[in-house]
């Protein structure tokens, strides 16, 4: 059977699934037959019991060697020699998803959070797909900084201490159609939501892409057009294992949006937020990271703009990084919580905060008596990454200083670009002259995360 797919509908094919799960009847284009559970677990999700996956052999040896699991995945284990039979993968239904799915290679799964892979990547490049995305939000929001696998790790480690369930998960929001690819990775089903019809055409469209350029592809992915503040109305309550939603948790009303995400969340299941500064700050070269100061100071309020609109609700909040995001304690288990800075120096504020404009109004009194505020609970934790900690490397690129042009040029227009062609030259004769190889410098990005286990 198929499962209707249309942007214009806005409750998604997310609720019939998981009703099929329940009932036994999954589509076998979303599970391969190693995929199922045995017949106790299943019967125990029909009867609404809380089903721990089976990982006994998941955390063991095979042959005296650690086999291809979640946790040799998310520990860095490359044994790719491993062999291992469809009776053991059935065994445990994170392994059959995760390394059995054709949509991916194992060798690539394996060396996801592989402790060799480099710690600087390659700048994303959209330049040759710039003209089929439709506004600059979605190529700012598919432009920015790489996710390293220490995200990932940080994240799934997380999820899998609070949880141990992998069956659906949901990236939504603004930003959605980011991190699916990598969700598609650990769990059976991701649903795609965006407030915007243009955003779920364009998740869709990158999204079928991206499933057609592996081997053997299966329908893994549904969407909807669904608010943030409104998952609960596309969702099943108590349906999802994981909700994440990147770069565009202050575009929206935030209260509302913790709390109907809940609604959907399982018992244990993880809440996920992830926003970066729109800018790089480069590192290790202090002419050079100079001059680029100067280009993005002369550029003015563009990125901060794109990144935020010109609402200045989103404006506020985003200066706030992830704090303004409210835990309600009766939804949210407070000592799980997990707030998390990477590469703010303890200076998230100053590295969130927008420049001011000497053309903005005063603020109405309306609108000072909305200011966002700090929401961070005193039983939360905090934590500071950086490039020399397990879960913050990774935020740092290298880039030519060709790379500033382009970003400028993908987010403004032609004659901004000329305009600031004296601060383009200078950084690529400051580049050529202090750079080691006289061609790159590292660009790093400062992050917030929040991590939160719905009670």
């Amino acid at each position: 059977m198929s499962h209707a797919m249309s942007i214009e509908n806005q409750h998604s094919d997310l609720e019939v699934l998981s009703k099929e799960i329940l009932s036994g009847s999954v589509d076998s284009k979303l599970g391969s037959p190693y995929d199922s559970l045995d017949f106790k677990q299943t019967n125990g999700l029909r009867n609404g019991i809380d089903v721990k996956l089976d990982t006994s052999i998941a955390n063991g040896r095979i042959n005296g060697r650690p086999n291809g699991s979640i946790d040799s995945v998310l520990n860095g284990y490359s044994d790719t020699s491993t062999s291992m039979s469809p009776e053991v993968l059935s065994a445990d239904p994170m392994l059959a998803s995760a390394l059995m799915s054709p949509l991916h290679d194992p060798l690539n799964l394996d060396a996801m959070f592989s402790p060799a892979r480099p710690n600087l990547q390659r700048a994303p490049s959209i330049v040759h797909s710039a003209q089929s995305i439709s506004n600059d939000w979605e190529l700012y929001k598919r432009a920015g900084p790489r996710y390293p696998p220490s995200l990932d790790a940080l994240i799934m480690k997380y999820h899998q201490k609070h949880n141990n369930s992998w069956q659906l998960a949901h990236d939504f929001g603004h930003g959605s159609g980011i991190y699916s690819p990598t969700l598609a990775k650990f769990f059976r089903h991701v649903h795609v939501s965006d407030p915007e019809p243009n955003g779920v055409a364009t998740s869709r469209k990158l999204l079928g892409q991206w499933s057609a350029a592996n081997p053997k592809k299966r329908g893994r992915f549904t969407f909807s057009a669904t608010k943030p503040e409104d998952v609960h109305e596309c969702c099943a309550d108590a349906s999802i294992d994981l909700a994440i939603i990147t770069e565009g948790a202050h575009f929206t009303s935030a209260e509302a949006m913790v709390r109907s995400a809940a609604t959907t969340l399982v018992k244990g299941g993880t809440l996920a937020i992830v926003t970066h500064r729109p800018i790089g700050k480069v590192v290790g070269n202090e002419k050079a990271s100079e001059a680029v100061q100067r280009l993005f100071e002369a550029w003015g309020r563009r990125p901060w703009d794109v990144a935020c609109s010109t609402n200045s609700k989103a404006q506020r909040q985003f200066s706030l990084g992830l704090d303004f995001v409210p835990l309600p304690e009766e939804l949210y288990a407070r000592e799980k919580t997990q707030r998390i800075s990477i590469n703010t120096y303890g200076q998230a504020r100053q590295m969130f905060r927008i420049p001011d404009d000497e053309e903005d109004a005063p603020m109405s009194t309306d609108e000072m008596m909305d200011m966002p505020c700090s929401r961070v609970d005193e039983k939360e934790k905090r934590h500071e990454y950086s490039e020399q900690d397990e879960y913050g490397k990774g935020w740092r690129q290298e880039v030519g200083w060709e790379s500033f042009r382009t970003r400028i040029s993908l987010l403004d227009s032609p004659e901004t670009v000329q305009r600031l062609e004296p601060y383009l030259k200078e950084i690529q004769e400051i580049i050529e002259k202090t750079s080691p190889n006289g061609v790159k410098v590292v660009l790093e990005w400062a992050v917030a995360v929040v991590l939160a286990t719905r009670k």
